[in-house]
């Protein structure tokens, strides 16, 4: 996968930060950008960085429309903001798909948005997989197959590294 510039350079300085480098680039899965707006990935990017949003959610049949494997247990990932810079990469942990209507109270928690509660994680998921449903010709339903992945942050953007990408 090529990546933007200031990805790849990113990228190039958590790989040097590394003991074993090599055996990070195969673990490359793909560049994450939380919500469908600018503001939206600049709150989850903060969430990540900050701690507070360790788990995401997408629907399973996105994967499946663009022929994409869903990312496994071990998966790096570079988390951006809106305006496609560089935050952070994280390390999926997890990776479980289950029926919306399985979705627990933990894993809403651990998504950080909103108030963190499982009825604001229905809510707004709904919201936001009924359009991708409907996008991909789906009728949006309680079982519908969501992709619960769970990650932590291995790689958080400093100051310095930030004046490296700038420059």
């Amino acid at each position: 996968m090529k990546l933007h510039p200031k990805a790849e350079a990113f990228w190039q300085a958590y790989l040097a930060s590394l003991p074993q480098a090599d055996e990070a680039v195969h673990r490359f899965y793909d560049i994450m950008r939380i919500g469908n707006s600018i503001e939206a990935a600049d709150e989850g990017a903060a969430m990540i960085n900050q701690g507070v949003k360790t788990a995401t959610s997408s629907l399973l049949w996105t994967y499946q429309a663009a022929n994409k494997p869903l990312p496994e247990v071990g998966s790096l990932s570079i988390v951006t903001d809106g305006r496609g810079d560089p935050v952070c990469v994280v390390e999926t942990i997890s990776v479980e798909v289950k029926r919306f209507a399985d979705v627990d109270a933990v894993f809403a928690y651990d998504y950080g948005e909103w108030d963190r509660t499982l009825e604001s994680w229905r809510v707004h998921c709904w919201t936001f997989n009924v359009a991708r449903c409907q996008a991909l010709g789906k009728a949006p339903t309680q079982d519908m197959p969501i992709d619960c992945e769970r990650f932590q942050m291995v790689y958080p953007q400093s100051s310095s590294l930030f004046e490296v990408i700038e420059g």
